[in-house]
């Protein structure tokens, strides 16, 4: 009954995570202008058959000079946000794909963000620091992120 009652909560406080996680300044999505990160490029941007306004999205990561530990993948465009949470090591010299079908004006807004395991950690370890003396609904707020990047990482903090 307790492991039923916690896979049912992590569950639940996982998927309130996802609806809520917006990584840095929100403000930057709106209007995207379809750049991605250096590690990323885009292999694929058409329209999906059958449903006006949604565009099929791919882009390609690549450990080029070293091994690259990915923790998410954040595709964009100027209407929609999707986070994938990859929480992948990509060996120098490899590459990988991620997608997903996105809801878009057009194809040039659609563009993605790689955030590497080591910058969510440094992430994480700024929240926790920057929680000590935040009033009660600061610290909610802090929390609700703590939780989105705690979830990227995979449980590894």
């Amino acid at each position: 009954m307790k492991i039923k009652l916690t896979v049912i909560a992590s569950l639940t406080i996982a998927s309130l995570l996802f609806a809520v996680y917006q990584p840095g300044n929100a403000v930057t999505y709106y209007g995207h202008d379809g750049s991605v990160d250096d590690y990323l490029t885009k292999t694929k941007v058409e329209p999906f058959k059958g449903k006006q306004g949604y565009w099929v999205y791919i882009v390609k990561a690549c450990a080029d000079d070293y091994n690259l530990g990915v923790a998410a993948v954040i595709l964009k465009s100027d209407l929609d946000t999707k986070v994938l949470g990859v929480n992948k090591s990509i060996k120098k010299g490899e590459c990988s794909h991620y997608g997903a079908v996105m809801k878009a004006k057009n194809g040039n807004t659609l563009g993605a963000e790689l955030i590497e395991r080591h910058e969510a950690l440094e992430k994480y370890n700024q929240i926790l620091n920057d929680m000590s003396g935040k009033s009660i609904k600061e610290k909610k707020e802090l929390r609700k992120e703590l939780y989105s990047y705690r979830v990227i990482l995979g449980g590894l903090v």
